[in-house]
């Protein structure tokens, strides 16, 4: 059996396929079995997939299956992966990105290394159009690892800053260990965060490495989800974020969560300012609809004295 499953959740990513097709095939570590899940694709994704597995048959396929529906989401398809997976470790190549090819051999060997640790990413390229436009240095500065090498680091630093401000925002620069016990199905019930919720899931009793090498390559493009998501309400993002709040019992951030709501959703879709059903999706008590209004005059005082 193969030590290590490569999930790859396929969906009209017909022009970026080849690339990390290639990209997987041509990793310097060789112990592995891929799962391909196609939920449905209305371009030519299936045929391109097809045709490059018959022309290399050293890519090992271990099931390819070809929804005759969409589910709806794309986490579907990682669900179904890692409950279809035998193997010790899991990575999920999201098939419009690309991997540097030590990606599987360094985040392995750390894994191997590190029992206690349940999963490792590495730092990321962004790119559009072929270019790198910026990397994810900013975000995992606070982790404070010198470049080109890895620290083992406590779950409670991860849990801090969720589900605001997580240090992975891209599931391809993740390499996990598959739970002994099934994950429940909650975690996979969100369209836009259940990465997130994955993640805090996998790391409740154990720590998380960070590898400060750029080996995962995340690409931004129209269609993408990261796109999506700066182009149209966030008010999905904020039910997930306090139902995150619910199932991990942070409920001593709720106040944050409130803030964070005002100034990056409120304060920029003003007519929605009566608009509590976020708050509602936490509220144990009458007192957080009080709090929302309270914080919100409160910060439209602040904006306007600074004008």
């Amino acid at each position: 059996m193969a030590k290590l499953t490569i999930i790859l959740p396929s969906y009209n990513h017909a022009g970026f396929l080849l690339e990390r097709l290639q990209s997987v095939c041509d990793q310097s570590y060789k112990d592995w079995e891929a799962i391909i899940i196609d939920d449905k694709s209305t371009d030519n994704s299936v045929e391109i997939i097809e045709n490059f597995i018959t022309a290399n048959p050293d890519f090992k396929i271990k099931w390819f299956i070809i929804n005759q529906q969409n589910s709806g989401s794309g986490y579907n398809s990682w669900k179904r992966g890692i409950e279809l997976a035998e193997t010790e470790y899991i990575w999920i190549a999201e098939t419009d990105d690309y991997s540097a090819l030590n990606f599987l051999e360094e985040l392995v060997n750390i894994l191997e290394k590190n029992k206690n640790a349940s999963l490792a990413f590495c730092a990321s390229n962004y790119i559009d159009n072929g270019k790198i436009i910026y990397d994810s240095s900013k975000r995992t500065k606070d982790l404070n690892v010198n470049e080109e090498e890895y620290e083992v680091i406590n779950n409670s630093i991860f849990y801090k800053r969720m589900p605001f401000n997580t240090y992975i925002t891209n599931g391809s620069c993740v390499v996990f260990r598959k739970p002994s016990l099934a994950i429940p199905d909650t975690i996979f019930t969100n369209r836009q965060c259940s990465d997130i919720f994955l993640w805090s899931y996998l790391l409740e009793n154990s720590s998380f490495v960070f590898l400060n090498k750029k080996l995962n390559f995340f690409r931004r493009h129209e269609g993408s989800t990261s796109s999506f998501l700066q182009k149209n309400k966030l008010e999905t993002i904020y039910h997930e974020n306090a139902k995150y709040l619910n199932l991990f019992k942070q409920t001593e951030k709720y106040t944050e969560f409130i803030n964070h709501y005002i100034k990056f959703y409120v304060w920029t879709h003003k007519r929605d300012f009566l608009n509590t059903r976020s708050i509602q999706k936490i509220q144990i008590d009458r007192n957080l609809r009080f709090i929302y209004f309270y914080k919100l005059i409160q910060f439209t005082i602040s904006k306007v004295l600074k004008r």
